[in-house]
């Protein structure tokens, strides 16, 4: 009788391994540049979108901590690796030993050299140009300032797509240069702003400086994303965070379904478009109902 339960007791147990083995969960290592909320968002939308085990490591915004992360992934070998930010992403640009490595949540990825596939949070400049002309149909001088180390391939573009309107777009390479350039720029009577996602033009103090300087001036901004709305920028297309999380996994389903390392960079599928009413108030600009209809956030 023991015999036998040793027996059924061993052929459960063998069953159970193979089983295991046959219906193994997918493994995901996903690192992100640091633990804010835009990211974290994407990350619970990575982990509640696929049946999976999840290994997250946190470069606390330092990219020289990835050589240590980067080992301990590789002795979890897992599926797929997600790399959420700027710094995961360049950090684990080839180094991730031919793991299929997905980069999400990243600005300009074209300009970094990535050697992944990946969602990146930049929309369309055709798109927020779309937007202006609906408010200001008028509009056609367009100014904007960039750094042409990071931003001249966004600005070539733009200039490519505009069609009507006019872009005066001034290179900058360090922040003392904003203010004097600014001045230049709202000197040629342009009609509205572009305030693009540059490190330089767009760190908090020189983003501020902009949208007052501008609301003095009388000319409305384009704005990067819906913070910069709420302080002052007339409108933003900008991604939203729970949507990249949702299209992340699709890519990576799409990878691991398909047994391939690599697909395409692709853009934000659903932008948001919020409006502060109260700067358009302050310019006396009247936004159509047209375009207050297919807003996600109105600021009043």
């Amino acid at each position: 009788m023991k015999l036998h339960l040793r027996l059924t007791f061993l052929l459960i147990s063998l069953f159970c391994l193979v089983s295991d083995v046959c219906t193994a969960e997918t493994r995901i290592a996903i690192v992100i540049s640091r633990q804010i909320q835009p990211y974290m968002t994407v990350v619970h939308e990575i982990k509640t979108g696929i049946d999976a085990v999840c290994y997250e490591y946190n470069l606390n915004g330092d990219k020289k901590n990835i050589r240590k992360i980067i080992h301990e992934i590789l002795s979890k070998k897992p599926d797929i690796i997600v790399a959420v930010g700027t710094e995961a992403a360049e950090g684990c640009s080839n180094n991730t030993m031919g793991i299929p490595t997905v980069f999400t949540m990243v600005l300009n990825p074209y300009i970094l050299n990535l050697n992944m596939s990946g969602v990146a949070m930049d929309v369309s400049d055709r798109e927020q140009m779309q937007i202006l002309q609906k408010i200001l149909p008028k509009a056609k001088k367009i100014g904007v300032i960039y750094n042409p180390q990071v931003s001249s391939s966004l600005i070539a573009a733009a200039k490519k797509n505009q069609g009507n309107i006019s872009l005066i777009a001034s290179p900058v390479s360090s922040v003392s240069q904003i203010m004097p350039v600014l001045k230049n720029i709202l000197n040629q009577q342009i009609d509205a702003f572009w305030l693009i996602p540059d490190p330089i033009v767009a760190s908090q103090s020189m983003a501020k400086y902009i949208l007052e300087t501008t609301l003095k001036a009388n000319v409305p901004v384009i704005a990067p994303s819906s913070s910069f709305v709420k302080n002052g920028a007339l409108f933003s297309v900008s991604a939203a965070y729970d949507k990249i999380g949702k299209q992340t996994v699709r890519l990576i389903h799409r990878i691991l379904s398909r047994g391939v390392s690599r697909v395409s960079i692709e853009e934000t599928e659903y932008p948001v478009l919020t409006i502060n009413l109260k700067a358009a108030e302050l310019m006396n600009i009247v936004i159509p109902n047209q375009v207050l209809d297919l807003a996600d956030e109105v600021v009043r």
